[in-house]
């Protein structure tokens, strides 16, 4: 689904306008890089589109929030094992028992987690729990997929395999690009901007500076 934005602008404080965009499209198919200096606005502009903070002014049209996902830098686990962390999203996403457990199976194996799925999540390590997160994020089968500075905390291995995972979730597939999700990233990885994104969005002081389709 496209996300709309419209004379969207938010303020942590009164008259004083942090994130600023007048008009924004972002369309399924084109990973969305978000860039730009700390403070530019670029996590702000990702709680707004998740719905996490209210717009205080214009709108922003997105899918329901049980069909938004969002990757942050901290994880936010539940204090449940590893597995029941993917077995509660599954659930939540009107998945059956049986299901749940073999799609929470799956996920710990593809992430490398199969042998922590007994350990409380809260007490893996940051990259471990970093990639549960993920995990958890997939399961809900988003048709948003937000995530900031996502793969910060893992080594260049499993940094690789998350975005071969993302590039699947956002890219057109051979039957069209109505089936590819839509994914907006933040990022200071330059590399990592290059092998994803499909289109790099500057923001700077919560303005939108450039934005430009990459080839």
């Amino acid at each position: 689904m496209v996300i709309r934005i419209r004379d969207l602008k938010f303020s942590y404080r009164p008259h004083t306008p942090f994130i600023d965009i007048e008009r924004l499209d972002i369309e399924p198919g084109v990973p969305t890089a978000l860039v730009g200096g700390n403070g530019s606005g670029k996590t702000t502009l990702l709680r707004l589109i998740h719905g996490l903070i209210a717009c205080q002014s214009g709108q922003i049209e997105r899918p329901p929030q049980s069909e938004i996902a969002m990757i942050s830098q901290q994880s936010r686990l539940l204090r449940l094992s590893s597995k029941n962390n993917l077995i509660v999203a599954a659930l939540l996403s009107g998945r059956s028992l049986t299901s749940a457990n073999t799609i929470a199976n799956d996920w710990l194996s593809k992430m490398g987690l199969k042998e922590q799925g007994a350990q409380t999540a809260t007490s893996l390590s940051g990259g471990q729990q970093q990639r549960l997160a993920i995990a958890r994020a997939m399961v809900k089968r988003p048709k948003v997929l937000l995530a900031d500075e996502m793969t910060a905390s893992l080594d260049a291995m499993h940094t690789r395999f998350v975005e071969a995972i993302l590039a699947v979730f956002a890219l057109p597939t051979d039957s069209g690009s109505s089936q590819a999700g839509t994914l907006v990233f933040t990022s200071h990885d330059t590399d990592q901007i290059s092998r994803l994104a499909r289109r790099v969005i500057r923001l700077n002081q919560g303005k939108i500076e450039s934005d430009e389709p990459i080839s």
